[in-house]
């Protein structure tokens, strides 16, 4: 599997000039927890509702502030056709929670770890059905199947 599978969704992004103010509105529209910050079409931070509360209204920042002043720098990115075991090492090794998933430094998606937990248990689930099936119905494919007649 890649980490492209992984994306359910366009990524959300804010450009560097843009304010504080601006970021919180994204964040509520979009109903995600954080923005990928770019440069001239660049990824160069990442901004969460976290960093918001903590590093914005928690210390008195003003919500016409460059958003640059709250969002956290050196992004960690993954190319979209690395695969899945990446993903979860780089979740744990860097214990992050988000994860933008790019083309050539271009933002096509981003992946948080909720997103891949769930899109592992839901193959692992229809991986557990298949194995179910054949435990329960061991003969079942060993029997011929039924002829279908298809009538014009």
């Amino acid at each position: 599997m890649k980490v492209s599978d992984f994306t359910l969704r366009p990524p959300v992004v804010i450009e560097i000039h843009e304010t504080v103010a601006t970021a919180a509105q994204r964040l509520a529209d979009a109903g995600v927890g954080a923005l990928i910050v770019l440069d001239q079409g660049r990824p160069v931070g990442v901004v969460t509702d976290r960093d918001l509360v903590v590093r914005g209204l928690a210390r008195n920042v003003a919500s016409d502030s460059r958003i640059d002043a709250l969002m956290s720098m050196g992004v960690i990115a993954l190319e979209a056709d690395e695969d899945a075991q990446e993903l979860y090492a780089l979740f744990a090794r860097e214990a992050i929670r988000r994860v933008p998933i790019v083309d050539h430094d271009k933002v096509v998606g981003v992946v948080s770890l909720d997103d891949a937990l769930v899109s592992t248990a839901a193959g692992l689930a229809d991986l557990a059905g298949v194995l179910a099936g054949q435990i329960m119905f061991p003969h079942a494919r060993d029997e011929p199947a039924a002829p279908v007649v298809v009538e014009p």
